[in-house]
């Protein structure tokens, strides 16, 4: 059933047309990423269908009694509020209705509309509403419904939030950056949530890892106009390399075509006369209708300040907090090229980690030692350097007017901001006028301007658009001083790292060789490990038991008998059995990741759930059988 259609609307804001023009049809259950530049209008286009804007042209058609659900980018809230009225505070139409219908029958208790007021909550799905916000949040891992969230950090009040959109049953779930400020843990408790929610929902996030996990189409918006690709993220680059490819060849006729009218605009006078005027006008519009090329970091490697011998060196050293430790003991030293990967839940002390690196914060015990060619820079998660009345390009030649690469050529600082994305005509705009992801931008452009030789990077894809974070990601493939970056983003994580320090948020801090997603198959596998001994263990202690009750030992129950023939045939036939269900179980892992929900989804998850209690049956009964084999 559709939900919302959209025809033909569009949105200008100041004097920048965001979109226009746009028809879109949003269906149950469907899933939807919303990509495009910082600025392009992505977060504008939300707040449309939400209601909280209204679109200039077009028309938006709801379905009768549609609840939606927004997560905002930064969630507010009032000061001395408690986590239980931060759901109080949420002001979508099925949360009003409910704190209003339960304040007028606490008005009127045992009266005659009091039944009815009840029902009319829980028919709208919304009885135990308080309830599964609190249980959102204790899943959340938060505190106490009566924990201030004054002291709630970036992270906490993230999950707050998601827990807060969650909670009410809505037909359409709209969420802009729900990753940012979340560690890995709670992304996955959230791509969970989505693919079993049933519930359609839009959402804007850089994090392609997500994309990935729980999209069923993705909306580009991209130079004012929206394009539709069906499947996740991977189909999505799949068919905008396909589209790309279209557009070259149509700017390849039109390449030649110029040429033609230009080699007649070169003859004289005599041969244009006639149609000239129309002709001209045809030839001017054809120049300016290029294509327009994607920014890359093809070539561009600054030319950092050489390393010495020693770069960095940690000795024993240790943090804490309080009676928290963050890290003891620690050992480590970087040496030239090192790509670092930190990682760890939130408030592990992965940042307090960078602090120290930097000298922002003093460690407890231990040692540093530094080189003498050092350079660092650290693209925090507050920085505020930025002048609000400074322009973009004066932002950039406070560091460096003049960039010098490798190959010993010069960048200016105009075409250093044209490299990250703002072009000539936004180099003059001041920074008071810029969106947060913009900003962000221009706060990397700042710190590599800097020419250093050891970049410290705490989430740095929080706010930034996929095209700033791929270029990112090429310059620090070609960058050949020091990375250790901070991040939750598990795609950039994988591109960027090639050693890990993991935190384990208990005080350890150990290191591992190889990237992101080998790692997690590692902790994959010591985790299932972990299970079938913890299954075997409870097993042994359960025939111990049955042993000692029946007082008849071993032989009694039937294990030193030999294996019948039918048991021999089933013995043997045993693993291949299991191996099927463990493939048929790996088959719908891989479905999940790209499902959009619904009753497909549904009858997966059922199977799955079935997989999993054959499996653990069919090897009870292999282990049974080979004690007698």
């Amino acid at each position: 059933m559709n939900l919302l259609s959209i025809d033909g609307i569009s949105k200008t804001l100041g004097d920048s047309p965001l979109f226009s023009g746009l028809s879109l049809g949003i269906d149950e259950g469907e899933g939807i990423g919303l990509v495009g530049k910082n600025g392009a209008g992505k977060s504008t286009l939300l707040k449309v269908i939400s209601g909280e804007l209204e679109a200039d042209s077009g028309t938006l058609a709801r379905k009768r009694g549609l609840r939606i659900s927004v997560l905002p980018q930064r969630p507010v809230f009032e000061k001395g509020a408690v986590l239980r009225d931060f759901l109080k505070g949420a002001s979508f139409p099925q949360v009003d209705a409910y704190y209003a219908l339960l304040e007028e029958a606490a008005k009127n208790p045992g009266g005659r509309d009091h039944d009815r007021l009840l029902h009319e909550v829980e028919a709208a799905g919304n009885l135990d509403l308080e309830h599964r916000f609190l249980s959102y949040c204790t899943e959340l891992g938060l505190p106490g419904p009566d924990s201030l969230l004054d002291s709630y950090s970036g992270g906490m009040l993230k999950k707050a939030a998601i827990a807060r959109c969650l909670a009410p049953r809505s037909d359409l779930v709209l969420l802009d950056e729900p990753t940012n400020h979340l560690d890995v843990e709670t992304i996955e408790w959230l791509e969970a949530r989505l693919l079993a929610g049933g519930f359609a929902f839009i959402l804007v996030t850089h994090d392609r890892w997500f994309l990935d996990a729980v999209c069923s189409s993705i909306l580009e918006v991209d130079s004012g106009k929206v394009w539709r690709h069906p499947g996740n993220y991977s189909a999505f680059l799949e068919g905008k390399a396909e589209r790309l490819a279209n557009m070259e060849k149509a700017d390849s006729r039109r390449l030649a075509r110029l040429k033609i009218e230009l080699e007649w605009l070169g003859r004289g006078a005599r041969a244009r006369a006639g149609k000239s005027r129309r002709r001209k006008e045809r030839i001017r519009d054809m120049a300016g209708a290029g294509l327009e090329r994607a920014a890359s970091m093809d070539g561009f490697q600054t030319n950092e300040s050489r390393l010495g011998r020693r770069v960095l060196e940690l000795k024993g050293v240790a943090k804490a907090y309080g009676d928290k430790g963050l890290f003891r003991d620690f050992s480590y030293e970087f040496t030239r090229g090192d790509r670092i990967g930190i990682v760890g839940p939130n408030g592990c002390g992965k940042t307090s980690l960078l602090d120290v690196i930097d000298g922002r914060k003093d460690i407890d015990s231990g040692t540093i030692l530094r080189g003498d060619t050092l350079r660092v820079s650290y693209f925090d998660q507050g920085s505020t350097s930025l002048r609000q009345d400074a322009s973009v390009l004066e932002s950039v030649q406070e560091k460096a007017e003049v960039l010098r690469l490798k190959d010993g050529t010069t960048l200016s600082a105009e075409l250093l901001l044209e490299r990250f994305l703002f072009p000539r005509t936004m180099q003059s705009l001041r920074v008071s006028r810029l969106s947060g992801g913009e900003r962000r931008r221009l706060e990397l452009v700042r710190l590599l301007a800097e020419s250093p030789n050891f970049l410290l990077l705490d989430e740095p894809t929080n706010d930034l658009d996929i095209e700033t974070i791929e270029l990112l990601e090429d310059f620090l493939e070609a960058f050949q001083g020091c990375v250790a970056v901070v991040s939750h983003d598990r795609a950039f994580l994988d591109r960027v790292a090639a050693f890990l320090l993991v935190f384990d948020g208990k005080g350890g801090l150990k290191e591992y060789p190889g990237s992101y997603s080998e790692w997690r198959e590692d902790q994959a596998a010591e985790a299932e490990e972990a299970r079938l001994a913890a299954e075997l263990e409870l097993k042994a202690l359960r025939d111990a038991r049955a042993n000692q009750g029946s007082g008849t030992g071993a032989s009694a129950s039937g294990a030193g008998k030999k294996l019948s023939w039918a048991e021999r045939k089933e013995f043997d036939g045993l693993l291949d059995e299991i191996d099927a269900l463990e493939s048929e179980r790996r088959d719908l892992e891989a479905h999940f990741s790209t499902s959009a929900g619904g009753p497909e989804l549904e009858a997966r998850a059922r199977r799955y759930a079935e997989l999993a209690a054959l499996i653990e049956a069919r090897t009870r009964r292999w282990e049974d059988l080979a004690e007698r084999a």
